[in-house]
């Protein structure tokens, strides 16, 4: 049984998307639908990995694949009312065959621990997202969306925690070890997974020059703009520091830097100043 469905949203609520912000907003929601819709790949490399671990194998196909596959139903569906002449089908077409070369069962990690350690990052991450979106969308359609979003992403990594501790148990992997996996998946996503998405959104609904790679960085950057507004950092520093089992004391000063540090780092870009940043804006996505 999944928490909710498509039903208990009134879709045909959503307007359509104008100015700045909302078309930011809704070109993080396309991204995300399209990454979402294409989670039966990892879930079907995972079920491969942990193919002799019944509990594992079997909460993947019967939980985890259903509920994000239907995030991924629920957030296009949002996203062709929100943007009408949008054509997601195709939009996914060219961004599935560009990730689904991204989603290698050889990209996994080396032990069952290590990769319930990515797993957690990548849980996070989507907890994090869709709690800072659910924070600014101010149309009630989104809010509650994102809200029952990231209730089944919170839910999804306390379960990957859960097996990463039983796996802990047998590994006794090194704090090292787990830290270098958490920093290194973590670069990852940004670079794969959303990165992917959010070129081909952007690819799809611009025109001529402005399908660059100048206005994909452009818009990319206005993405970590908006999300940065409404981010759970403390929340995030947490889940993300969670499987080192740091000491409480250690475990608070640790995620209160670690937040604080995500926090300056999200509020500049990596190769330009702000106040470069502050004269430069993305044109319109056609």
């Amino acid at each position: 049984m999944l928490p909710w469905t498509l039903e208990d949203i009134d879709l045909t609520a959503v307007p359509v998307a104008n100015g700045e912000a909302e078309e930011t907003l809704a070109l993080i929601i396309a991204a995300a639908s399209l990454v979402e819709s294409a989670s039966h790949l990892y879930t079907s490399n995972l079920t491969q990995y942990f193919a002799t671990d019944l509990e594992v194998s079997r909460w993947l196909i019967e939980h985890w694949e259903p509920e994000e596959l239907q995030h991924g139903r629920a957030l296009r569906a949002w996203t062709e009312r929100a943007w009408p002449d949008f054509d997601w089908e195709a939009t996914f077409k060219d961004f599935f065959t560009e990730y689904s070369m991204l989603c290698r069962l050889d990209s996994l990690e080396a032990t069952p621990a290590l990769e319930m350690v990515a797993r957690c990052v990548v849980e996070t991450g989507t907890a994090a997202l869709y709690r800072s979106l659910s924070t600014l969308a101010h149309e009630p359609v989104l809010r509650q969306l994102t809200s029952l979003i990231h209730a089944d992403e919170v839910r999804h990594y306390k379960y990957f925690y859960r097996f990463f501790r039983r796996y802990q148990g047998l590994e006794h992997l090194s704090r090292w070890r787990i830290s270098r996996v958490l920093f290194e998946r973590s670069r990852e996503i940004r670079r794969d997974d959303s990165g992917c998405a959010i070129r081909h959104i952007v690819r799809a609904r611009g025109t001529g020059k402005s399908s660059t790679s100048s206005q994909v960085n452009n818009w990319t950057q206005a993405i970590h703009r908006q999300v940065r507004q409404g981010c759970p950092y403390d929340m995030a520093a947490r889940m993300f520091l969670a499987p080192l089992d740091l000491p409480p004391g250690v475990r608070l000063w640790v995620s209160g830097g670690l937040a604080i540090g995500a926090r300056v780092a999200m509020q500049g870009l990596p190769w330009r100043s702000h106040r470069a940043w502050a004269d430069e804006r993305p044109q319109p996505l056609g």
